[in-house]
This record gives C-alpha cells, sequence and structure tokens, in this order.
C-alpha cells in the first residue's frame, strides 16, 4: 500500500474460494482479470466509488481489499457491506490485517465492517492533509499515477522556483557596489 490507497487482507482457506468468488459475485463485483495466481474483481460506480478486489489464489488463499483514499467513507460503507457481510462461514473470525499486518477488525463480528470503515477513514484524512480534499471514484492505480505525476509536477515547479530566486540573487549581487567602493 502506498499513500493513494488503503489496503486489507482477509485470509481463507483454499477451499473456500468458490464461495468468496460467487459471494462478490452476487454483490455485484465486476471481473477484472482472470489469472492463475489471482483474481481481480471491482464494486464500483463512476460517480460514487470504487473498491478493488483481488482474490490472491498463492502461495496462500487469501482477499485483498484496496480502496483508493479518494472515496468518501460514506460512498464506500453500502458496497462493503454488501459484498463482506455475506462472506462465507470459512472465514468468519478470520482477522482482517492492514498492509503492516495490524489487526483491524475480525470477519464476522458484529460491526466488523464498520471497523474497517473508521480505519479507511483515519488513512483518507491522512491523504486529504498530504493531497488535498477531492473525492473520486477511481482505482488506486489511478491515484497512484495522479499522486506520481503531481509530485513530480511540483518537484519541477519547486526546482524552477528556486533556480529563479538564485538568478535574482546573483543579479543582485552582480549590480550591487563593492562594499568598499560604497563608502566612498
Amino acid at each position: 500500500m502506498g499513500r493513494e490507497s488503503a489496503s486489507y487482507w482477509l485470509a481463507f482457506p483454499a477451499e473456500a474460494e468458490d464461495a468468496v468468488v460467487a459471494t462478490l459475485s452476487r454483490a455485484g463485483a465486476q471481473l477484472l482479470c482472470f489469472e492463475v495466481a489471482r483474481l481481480d474483481y471491482c464494486l464500483c460506480d463512476p460517480a460514487r466509488y470504487w473498491i478493488d478486489l483481488r482474490i490472491h489464489r498463492a502461495p496462500e488463499s487469501r482477499l485483498e481489499i484496496r480502496i483508493a483514499l479518494t472515496n468518501d467513507a460514506w460512498s464506500v460503507r453500502e458496497p462493503l457491506q454488501r459484498a463482506l457481510t455475506p462472506l462465507p462461514e470459512a472465514l468468519e473470525g478470520e482477522p482482517l490485517r492492514d498492509d503492516e499486518g495490524d489487526e483491524v477488525a475480525v470477519a464476522g463480528e458484529e460491526r466488523w465492517c464498520y471497523e474497517l470503515e473508521a480505519d479507511y477513514d483515519r488513512r483518507r484524512a491522512e491523504f486529504v492533509a498530504l493531497f488535498g480534499d477531492f473525492t473520486a471514484a477511481l482505482s488506486a492505480e489511478q491515484v497512484y499515477a495522479y499522486i506520481h505525476q503531481a509530485r513530480k509536477h511540483r518537484d519541477v515547479v519547486e526546482a524552477a522556483q528556486e533556480r529563479r530566486e538564485l538568478e535574482m540573487l546573483e543579479e543582485i549581487w552582480d549590480e550591487s557596489p563593492p562594499p568598499e567602493a560604497a563608502g566612498n
């Protein structure tokens, strides 16, 4: 996870994969990519939210929930609850972890989706403090590209400003009379 998204992981037994896929499909998740090692889904509404859901098959089976930090917490609540509340029984009691490995919630417990939302909201506040408050239904990859381009643009602008300031100081220095001539 970078500064563009909040990622969460939920491990599950390999034999529960079909049930997880069926649950995501019933929740309206769109299959984006089918590979041997993973299945990529998303829950999205072009005007409201974008949530990436990835089923990793190897080396261990797990569901990755990746939410771009440009989504408002209120906009992701309903789709997250729709996708996560009916998860198969095999996932109940499994810890939901963030990218640092810290436990955020326990699948199936009362209010576990709200705990996920609260953690996401905290991460979004950090994002807003760094990049400003804007919302858009974008994938995490799109937000990453924006941040990278914005940072690169900001660095170029700052370097140009610094160069102009140095040039101005050099001009002032060149135009100033020498200190001994100023006293005559």
